[in-house]
Formats: structure tokens, sequence, C-alpha cells
């Protein structure tokens, strides 16, 4: 995600208070923001799930969208991938 110029900060908090009400939907087994070191307002967010038919039940929620609205606001572009993690060490 690129973020609006001066919204970094805002961008942080807000994704924590999103990040805890999505971890609680079922499937849900971890999430994280990155931040790139060479460019400040380019975030990647990671959220693993236990299973891909838990994140598509996630994305067909109702509220998915009121949840995730408020980082909409303070972006200025997003993309998703949907990668499946074939190992963790």
């Amino acid at each position: 995600m690129t973020v609006r110029a001066g919204a970094e900060s805002a961008f942080q908090d807000t994704w924590l208070k999103v990040a805890e009400t999505v971890s609680r939907h079922p499937g849900c087994l971890r999430q994280a923001l990155l931040c790139d070191d060479q460019h400040p307002r380019t975030f990647v967010v990671t959220s693993d799930w236990d299973s891909r038919e838990a994140l598509h039940a996630f994305q067909q929620v109702r509220e998915r969208d009121r949840i995730t609205e408020p980082l909409n606001a303070l972006r200025e572009s997003a993309q998703m991938t949907v990668d499946e993690i074939l190992y963790h060490t």
C-alpha cells in the first residue's frame, strides 16, 4: 500500500485497530505490518490464515468494508495477492 503523504503515523495506528478486529475472525492466525525503509509511505501487510476458505469467508463478511474503511481513507493505492505458505522454520 502507498499511504497519503503525512498520513504514515495515522495509518499505523489505524492498522493496529483494524488488525485487532480482523484477528478475531475465525481462521486468522496472525498479521504483520511492514514498512519499506527506502520508501516510508510504502507498507506491506501480511495476513496468515489457516486456509484459503477462512480468508474467503472473511472477505465475504458484510462488516469487512466497514472494518477496513478507515484504512482506505489513508492510502493512495493498494494491491493484493494471495500466496500459499509452503514452510515456516
